[in-house]
């Protein structure tokens, strides 16, 4: 079972259908998901993406004015390269070029309509739970880093104290 941060992700959806959407929400409510955003336009997903930050994303591959493949390429320029937001493609086009081409364009992850629910379920959690372990580990990379420096600066100070104190710094006894 999923632990309540990953439950509390914010998800956003895109989609240009309003079942589409609805299905969705209805799916990740049911799941135990809380903080699901959506959108219908694509041309606004940059702005949504920024303005909330989501967790992850589920993104319809075939939309009027901005397709899938659009959106991918104006993320990149939005999620930073040091973060992992994970991006789902959800189509009903299961074409291997279509496949490769999300893929290739930045998706994380690729599910053909209709799409088996609980692999739905399943995909989302090992994905949710992958950004949160990856966060983990980049905060505690960014902490030991910082202890680092500090022991460092203090490691210069006592170095800098023995010179001006004319005492050795390592005695050698033979």
């Amino acid at each position: 079972m999923a632990s309540d941060a990953i439950k509390k992700a914010k998800i956003l959806v895109i989609d240009d259908d309003t079942a589409n959407l609805n299905l969705f929400e209805t799916i990740l409510r049911d799941d135990g998901y809380s903080n699901v955003l959506q959108i219908s336009d694509s041309r606004e997903a940059v702005s949504l993406f920024s303005y909330h930050e989501p967790d992850l994303v589920m993104l319809d591959w075939r939309m009027p004015h901005d397709g899938g493949y659009e959106v991918l390429q104006a993320l990149r320029y939005v999620i930073p390269a040091e973060a992992f937001t994970p991006i789902i493609v959800l189509t009903a086009d299961t074409s291997p070029e279509t496949r490769r081409q999300a893929l290739t364009a930045g998706a994380t992850d690729f599910l053909s309509k209709p799409f088996d629910l609980v692999e739905l379920t399943l995909r989302l959690e090992t994905l949710l739970r992958l950004r949160f372990m990856y966060r983990a580990l980049r905060d505690e990379k960014s902490l030991l880093e910082q202890r680092v420096k500090d022991r460092t600066r203090s490691l210069q100070r006592v170095i800098a104290e023995l010179r001006c104190s004319n005492l050795p710094l390592f005695s050698v006894n033979f």
